[in-house]
């Protein structure tokens, strides 16, 4: 997706040029052109919001826990993950990250470091636990 969204942005800045020289060429500003100039600075806008993203990953990511299952994405205009408890054999918890491993031998690790808040994280880790023991699922604390 994101060298989808590099292609595009190239191809907007290519048009941008085309389009500035059109005006300057022929000095008559149409609302056509108007409205192609500014649709074409769609996709350099999406790569831009994505690169921002990439360097404030508090943004872009999000780890849903529920009674059925996790639901997750890592990264902006990424595919989400998703699985139930059941699905679970062991969730590992450490200062940074967070994975499940499951029945079929996948593994999802997950960065808690955009987790700016304590007590934010602490509720996870209880959350989980309680999880992990009404689920009868195994659950390991790490400290590195």
């Amino acid at each position: 997706m994101e060298r989808l969204l590099f292609v595009l942005a190239l191809l907007s800045v290519a048009l941008h040029g085309w389009l500035l020289y059109q005006l300057i060429a022929v000095r008559d500003f149409h609302s056509a052109m108007t409205f192609l100039y500014l649709f074409s600075l769609l996709p350099f806008s999406l790569f831009l919001i994505s690169v921002w993203l990439d360097h404030n990953p508090g943004y872009q990511r999000h780890l849903t826990l529920s009674a059925s299952g996790v639901r997750y994405r890592l990264g902006f205009m990424q595919r989400e993950h998703d699985f139930e408890w059941e699905e679970v054999e062991r969730i590992i918890i450490s200062s940074q990250t967070l994975e499940f491993e499951l029945k079929n031998d996948e593994q999802h690790a997950i960065a808690l470091n955009s987790v700016n808040h304590a007590q934010t994280l602490q509720r996870i880790r209880d959350e989980l636990a309680q999880i992990a023991e009404a689920k009868g699922i195994a659950l390991e604390t790490t400290q590195h």
